[in-house]
């Protein structure tokens, strides 16, 4: 854990304070839709004689994750169970395996490939690195974690933790950007750049990168798809719309990647909890 960051409630509660308002809805009137992070996603547990920080990096997985209306990525059906005259409730859920906060397989590039319940248990709970490039982003929504990134963290906090995961922080919020990029029949996005992910595979022991934007690549990446190509077909995993990571010191967090084992998955929505 971090020995010289104060990180407590408040402080965190203020870093994402903005975050959590909810705004309209995606295709309605008023203020620009946004996504939102799942409620109370900041708190602090006792551990032995310690305070341990939780920050929940996950968007609440709602229908305005449906980027396009005519192909909805979630949905739920209200269906009967043997216990509805006496109050029980369920739903039949479909979903895409890619959507809200979720993890990529190996096998998303790759049927050979690992699928997300072949994912050992010691590959999800992991260091986590966060990088942030908000700055660029401010100023190009194609802006790209690039190799001199990485140096530059390396420079201030030391070499990349053994094993971990490393997340580009660049202040993205799913939601209003790709209903931006719907009405302006762009494909703009933040995320890595192939050197970036070509220098963490070959000289870093990274298990997993991490964005705050919906894809791993870039927008003038894609449809191409260099990173998704090489990243996951080395048998590594990327998580796509996290959130809070301004919560999240930059070095010294664990995170916890919470995702079901589901056999021959190529994704799905995950629980990402960064602890510390």
């Amino acid at each position: 854990m971090p020995g010289d960051a104060n990180w407590d409630r408040r402080t965190l509660l203020g870093a994402i304070g903005v975050a959590g308002a909810s705004l309209s809805a995606l295709y309605g009137g008023g203020a620009p839709a946004q996504a939102n992070p799942v409620e109370d996603a900041v708190t602090s547990v006792r551990f032995g004689k310690h305070a341990l920080n939780v920050v929940d990096l996950t968007h609440r997985l709602t229908r305005e994750f449906n980027f396009d209306p005519a192909h909805p990525r979630i949905a739920l059906e209200e269906v009967d169970g043997s216990g509805v005259k006496v109050g029980m409730k369920m739903h039949q859920i479909a979903l895409i395996e890619h959507t809200g906060t979720h993890i990529d397989a190996p096998s998303h590039f790759g049927k050979e490939l690992r699928s997300l319940g072949e994912i050992p248990l010691a590959d999800l709970v992991v260091p986590l690195a966060v990088i942030d490039i908000a700055d660029k982003a401010s100023l190009s929504r194609n802006a790209q974690l690039e190799p001199a990134d990485i140096l530059a963290w390396e420079k201030r906090h030391g070499p990349l933790p053994k094993g971990c995961c490393v997340a580009m922080n660049s202040g993205w919020n799913p939601i209003a950007e790709m209903a931006r990029n719907r009405s302006e029949g762009a494909h703009a996005s933040t995320g890595f750049s192939p050197a970036a992910a070509r220098m963490l595979m070959e000289s870093r022991s990274v298990k997993g990168i991490a964005v705050d934007a919906m894809t791993i690549d870039a927008g003038p990446n894609v449809p191409a798809y260099p990173v998704h190509q090489a990243w996951l077909r080395s048998g590594r995993w990327g998580i796509e719309g996290m959130t809070n990571l301004k919560a999240v010191p930059a070095e010294g967090a664990l995170l916890v990647v919470g995702a079901a084992p589901v056999a021959d998955a190529t994704g799905f929505p995950v629980r990402a909890i960064a602890m510390f």
